[in-house]
């Protein structure tokens, strides 16, 4: 049925298709219905801590039995400290942090590193995806010798060969129309960014390893165009918010039978 079957071989999944990770727009349940429709369930992991991480990946094993799961993580550069910058835009943004309650103090994702690696090497994920680049070279080695696949997001061709190069087994091709953070690592020149049927080309052309096609798509056309153009799966985000009617059921735990039917809907 499927025009390429690597990925379905690689992350032993029925479909080729992958839940997005979309930090504070999902939750578990999402990526249980997402698991059991046949699909890679995934969890932004990148914003809990060490338990957190943990409970939810247990809540996951627990709906899903031998399905596997995708857990994504940041890789990026923390930058230098600079008091007055970080002052100066907090009072910038205070009236928004008063209007929707956040605390100006909470502290800020941190990326990848050895600490949740162990917590990793406990719970063995079945995929670790990453933006923004790779942890070093020692961290994805170790992740590697767990078995777990790793893959990343890539904007450009350029990037796509160094995800390659540095051990991913898939690589993420997110074009200019995905709703998420813009991955880019390599370069922060936005001039640099295509569309995803631009992109997706490019990239096959590019790698060995398969290319999954991220950015816009929403319906099976758009699906049939990826893989026209290459793509051995697509990541859908935004498609997967919206197919849960919000009278269909309340929040809790019949809205997880509107969000199983609803990944059946998309797979």
């Amino acid at each position: 049925m499927w025009p390429d079957r690597r990925l379905l071989d690689l992350f032993r999944i029925e479909h080729p298709i992958l839940l997005s990770p979309m930090a504070g727009a999902m939750d578990t349940e999402l990526a249980i219905a997402v698991a059991n429709a046949g699909g890679l369930g995934a969890l932004r992991a990148g914003m809990l801590g060490p338990e957190q991480v943990r409970a939810q990946v247990a809540q996951f094993r627990a709906a899903t039995a031998a399905k596997p799961i995708n857990l994504n993580f940041l890789a990026h550069k923390m930058p230098v400290p600079n008091n007055q910058r970080e002052d100066a835009w907090r009072e910038k943004l205070k009236p928004y942090y008063a209007e929707l309650g956040v605390d100006p103090g909470a502290p800020n994702w941190l990326p990848f590193n050895s600490a949740m690696c162990a917590v990793i090497e406990q719970l063995k994920p079945e995929v670790l995806s990453f933006q923004y680049g790779l942890p070093d070279a020692e961290v994805v080695k170790r992740i590697r010798e767990l078995g777990s696949k790793v893959i990343c997001s890539a904007t450009t061709v350029a990037e796509a060969r160094f995800l390659e190069k540095n051990g991913c087994d898939a690589i993420v091709a997110q074009g200019l129309e995905a709703g998420g953070h813009r991955g880019m690592f390599l370069s922060d020149d936005l001039a640099t960014q295509v569309g995803l049927f631009t992109l997706v080309p490019r990239i096959v052309d590019a790698v060995n390893v398969p290319v999954i096609a991220s950015g816009g798509i929403a319906d099976g056309r758009g699906i049939v165009a990826a893989f026209a153009l290459g793509a051995a799966a697509v990541q859908l985000g935004t498609a997967f918010l919206l197919i849960n009617d919000p009278a269909a059921a309340p929040r809790g735990a019949a809205n997880g039978a509107s969000r199983q039917y609803g990944a059946h809907q998309c797979l």
